[in-house]
């Protein structure tokens, strides 16, 4: 947060278990906002349904 109270807040989300590169993905910053809100579609490429399964999105 800077001096006027207002942030560049982003999320970054990772598929567990797993530590590769294609398991992390992050939103676009959204800047000098205090009330942030995404309305964005990430998609994850190659993911089975046997992985949706047994990963946890955090």
């Amino acid at each position: 947060m800077d001096s006027n109270g207002l942030a560049d807040p982003y999320v970054k989300l990772h598929l567990l278990p797993g530590a590769s590169k294609a398991n992390k993905l992050r939103t676009k910053t959204l800047r000098n906002t205090r009330n942030p809100a995404w309305n964005e579609t990430l998609t994850y490429h190659g993911l089975t349904d046997e992985d949706m399964q047994r990963k946890t999105l955090r």
